[in-house]
């Protein structure tokens, strides 16, 4: 096998590293940030919180779609690049 085949086929494992390390890390991501979000300090239920705090939530729930949304992201960005080669 020469060179491009073997970079080829390296970033296809990789690709699918990164797809099946988000299905993996997913659900224990969503657990902590729902845990995160359900403390008796921070309390993102109680709608008179301060500015602070609604920021805070806010931030903590995109956090489980935009870590899942990058690998997701560079999973299909490393496997759509080979297609285009």
């Amino acid at each position: 096998m020469n060179n491009k085949g073997q970079t080829i086929f390296f970033i296809l494992m990789l690709g699918v590293l990164f797809f099946v390390l988000a299905l993996a890390l997913a659900p224990s991501v969503h657990s902590i940030v729902g845990e995160s979000m359900d403390s008796h300090l921070l309390n993102c239920s109680n709608s008179s919180i301060s500015d602070q705090s609604k920021a805070v939530c806010t931030s903590l729930d995109m956090t489980s779609f935009l870590f899942t949304g990058v690998l997701f992201g560079l999973a299909g960005l490393l496997i759509g690049g080979i297609a285009v080669r």
